[in-house]
């Protein structure tokens, strides 16, 4: 379905700047940013490379898991890392 549908808001040159600003700290553009805050969305920022690293890791220790168990539980705590810190919250 295409988007053929546009909403203008006016606002001040400032409120436009910090729109901008938070927009691009979450990495996106300011109509997807304004779109997800009123949809009902939280943006997270863009977190620092060392959570992707770390999740990295742990996929690493996810396949060398030497118990389903511990695959399982590893594999939880890459989603419950992934919820929190990645994916745009709903609040």
């Amino acid at each position: 379905m295409g988007k053929d549908v546009r909403i203008a808001v006016r606002v001040t040159a400032k409120e436009k700047e910090k729109i901008q600003a938070k927009a691009r700290k979450c990495g996106l553009s300011t109509t997807e940013y304004v779109k997800q805050r009123a949809l009902g969305y939280e943006p997270r920022a863009v977190p620092p490379d060392a959570l992707f690293a770390c999740l990295e890791k742990l996929g690493e220790l996810a396949d060398k898991a030497s118990s389903p168990e511990l695959d399982k539980e590893i594999c939880t705590a890459l989603k419950q890392i992934t919820a929190e810190f990645l994916l745009p919250g709903k609040g």
